[in-house]
């Protein structure tokens, strides 16, 4: 079962990858440098995203404010830009029926507006 296999090596980088970005940002190397906002969004707010990204909803174009009254704010804000690729990048996250939290859906901006939509 091929399968199986890949979701669960997918299940495990995705379970580790919070872990070892707390180790990063405790230790002190990236701290300092990446403004990143815990914010008050609900951390299932992402299963609403993918459901409404699945049903033809698109994103581009949309500016901040327009996202975040049509799908709330963000779990995380990353306001470290990335040369050439967006500004701002807000992070939402899905829970599974298990309570297992996790990354899933990621907004890019530039400019004030939606440049990319990431889901994984």
């Amino acid at each position: 079962m091929p399968r199986l296999d890949y979701l669960l090596k997918r299940f495990l980088l995705l379970s580790l990858a919070p872990v070892f970005t707390i180790m990063l940002l405790l230790s002190g190397s990236i701290a300092e440098s990446a403004p990143i906002e815990i914010a008050e969004g609900s951390k299932s707010s992402g299963n609403e995203v993918m459901k409404s990204i699945e049903a033809g909803k698109d994103y581009k174009g949309m500016t901040k404010e327009e996202v975040a009254a049509g799908i709330g704010e963000p779990w995380r804000r990353d306001t470290t830009p990335v040369k050439a690729r967006y500004d701002e990048k807000w992070v939402y996250s899905c829970q599974t029926k298990n309570g297992i939290t996790y990354d899933c859906v990621y907004l890019y901006f530039m400019g004030g507006r939606v440049v990319n939509v990431e889901v994984l």
